[in-house]
């Protein structure tokens, strides 16, 4: 059952639980893509770190004690990922059409490269037009995915540090040679390695360093946006060339600012309302691509105007991502967790059941 509406504001206003936290990124994204702010790039960072962190704690803690582990994990992967992204693409290539964007543009990409892309994340950065836009991350996702288990031993075998300073060490390389819009995992391995190291040291930081991480990055926001350089934060829709040269690599370093909180967050407990925060997220950050490109076709109108609009598709993607995960989104995870704890290998009952409440709330991309 859904809990009190009344309680989701309190709890997202100060997102000290993994899902709400987690909800409240993927709604940093949407604010990003709705205006001029242009901290969308720091929220992605961190759902890397966090995605790291629980990739290693559930291939060590349950997917490697599974049949055919790696098997099952890549299964399992894309199951999670793959219906939901299915659905909100049927919904908006022809939602992309009726708001008057070319059919000719929309299927511009290879048929088959869309559906394999589509269907296993991979390579869906590289279509020639993805119809949905935010789903450049999932296909970093999957790319990371593919390689967890070796980093995960590699960690477990105790080459933290080496891990580590390789992925520091690639990141800046790749994003030294690598044209800004190309999105390989070299680039953004060193988010994800970290929070993989988070999870392999049992980090849990204290609550005075995760609160004092957690403001840091409001008041430097704050402190930034009443400076002469505030363009690093609201220069997203009309960049300037300082913005151009610094907005990333503050977006950069505010995201490893944030992960003593975003750690500290993934060691709270998460109640249903939670877990349905954390389910929401992905379906959020997915399915406002095409409330945002019917919103960019009211440039020119009046501020008032495109505030109501923004206002209206806030209000469309928050209803129908309900109803996805309700009817959707939910039983097929249900699904995924019971093939998953069917195939542990020799669980007695009561630790299945303990197994199942886990994978079910086994937190989704991006």
């Amino acid at each position: 059952m859904i809990a009190s509406i009344k309680s989701w504001p309190a709890r997202l206003a100060l997102p000290v639980e993994p899902g709400a936290f987690r909800l409240v990124l993927a709604l940093v994204v949407f604010v990003h893509h709705l205006s001029s702010f242009s901290m969308g790039a720091y929220a992605v960072y961190v759902f890397f770190v966090l995605s790291g962190f629980w990739l290693h704690s559930m291939w060590v803690e349950r997917y490697s004690r599974t049949r055919q582990p790696y098997l099952t994990y890549l299964v399992s992967r894309v199951w999670r990922l793959s219906p939901t992204m299915l659905l909100v693409s049927a919904i908006t290539i022809p939602l992309l059409i009726a708001i008057g964007i070319p059919a000719s543009e929309v299927f511009r990409a290879n048929p088959l490269h869309l559906a394999f892309s589509s269907t296993f994340l991979l390579g869906y950065s590289f279509l020639a037009y993805p119809p949905v836009g935010t789903a450049w991350s999932l296909d970093v996702e999957m790319q990371f995915y593919v390689v967890v288990p070796l980093l995960a031993v590699l960690l477990l075998r105790g080459y933290r540090w080496s891990v580590l300073a390789i992925a520091v060490g690639m990141s800046l390389l790749a994003s030294w040679l690598l044209d800004a819009d190309t999105t390989v995992l070299p680039k953004y391995l060193l988010f994800f390695v970290a929070g993989m190291a988070s999870a392999h040291a049992g980090w849990s930081p204290s609550r005075r360093l995760a609160f004092a991480t957690g403001l840091a990055i409001p008041v430097v926001l704050i402190i930034v946006c009443l400076s002469p350089w505030a363009d690093l934060v609201w220069g997203g829709a009309h960049p300037t060339a300082f913005h151009s040269a610094w907005g990333l690599p503050f977006n950069v370093v505010l995201a490893l600012l944030t992960i003593p909180f975003a750690i500290y967050t993934v060691r709270q407990k998460s109640d249903a309302t939670d877990r349905m925060f954390a389910d929401l997220s992905y379906i959020v950050y997915l399915g406002h691509w095409i409330a945002m490109q019917w919103f960019f076709t009211f440039a020119g109108h009046p501020f008032t105007a495109r505030l109501l609009v923004a206002a209206a598709c806030f209000t469309a993607v928050s209803l129908a991502s309900l109803a996805i995960w309700r009817f959707y989104d939910k039983p097929i995870n249900r699904a995924r967790a019971r093939w998953v704890a069917a195939r542990e290998k020799r669980v007695p009952p009561a630790e299945r059941e303990t197994e199942m409440l886990s994978l079910r709330t086994e937190p989704a991309g991006p």
